[in-house]
């Protein structure tokens, strides 16, 4: 994906912020240090800043500078940073999306965790809303159980009046609970999670089927593995929480 070069600051003018680090006047150009201008330099090239992100995007850098050591530093696939640096300009810095896409940026940079990342991870984020990522978040370190009950219509041949009985799902740290069903079909299709019925036990009332009980689990698929581990940052989301 291409930068819209009408949207960024020019490439020339992070060149002076860091070439004047280097003489020693970081702080009349840009107030960047000089491991944080060598560190955005590297993600940028050939790349350039949003203007609009410049405030969020120079504190996501020192972040970044401080974690990956200048010997780790690579060149990272523009392929990688370009999608990440168009998308984020949409997403607050106060939630996890921006986390991920942070997590994004700094694997891309470091020859020690570079190759967790696929050119999908970007866009695969910006589709995710801020519960999907949360539910994502908790999938990392457990399934989730969930009972449900469904009546036998006969005469249409048919269940229906689906009754969840109990359910481990994170729904007291999610803002729209009620959406637990749209954020699984979303969440399937992208390959991320599954949620396969394990047993099936009939209800049965005066020896006939009435309905049936269902047990089962919502877990990340394989490839939701991979995603997650490689996306979420070391200390999780939990800064981004639920007031």
């Amino acid at each position: 994906m291409n930068i819209n070069l009408g949207d960024i600051v020019p490439k020339e003018l992070l060149n002076k912020v860091y070439d004047d680090a280097l003489s020693g006047s970081a702080k009349q150009v840009g107030k960047l240090s000089e491991d944080t201008i060598k560190t955005a330099r590297l993600l940028l090239a050939p790349l350039q800043v949003g203007a609009a992100l410049q405030e969020r995007f120079e504190r996501m850098m020192e972040r970044i500078s401080r974690r990956v050591p200048d010997e780790r530093r690579i060149e990272p696939p523009a392929e990688i940073v370009g999608p990440t640096l168009e998308m984020i300009r949409y997403v607050s810095d106060d939630g996890p999306l921006w986390g991920m896409f942070e997590e994004v940026l700094t694997k891309s940079i470091d020859q020690d965790g570079h190759e967790k990342i696929h050119p999908s991870f970007p866009r695969l984020i910006a589709q995710l809303s801020r519960d999907e990522a949360w539910m994502l978040y908790r999938l990392r370190d457990r399934d989730f159980k969930v009972v449900d009950s469904l009546d036998l219509d006969r005469a249409a041949n048919k269940f229906s009046n689906r009754v969840v009985k109990s359910n481990e799902l994170p729904s007291q740290e999610l803002y729209q609970a009620a959406q637990v069903e749209l954020y699984f079909a979303h969440l399937s299709a992208l390959g991320l999670v599954e949620w396969p019925v394990e047993n099936q036990v009939p209800i049965m009332t005066g020896g006939v089927q009435a309905g049936i009980t269902r047990h089962s689990t919502m877990r990340l698929t394989e490839f939701g593995k991979l995603f997650v581990a490689a996306c979420t940052p070391p200390d999780g989301f939990e800064r981004f929480a639920k007031k």
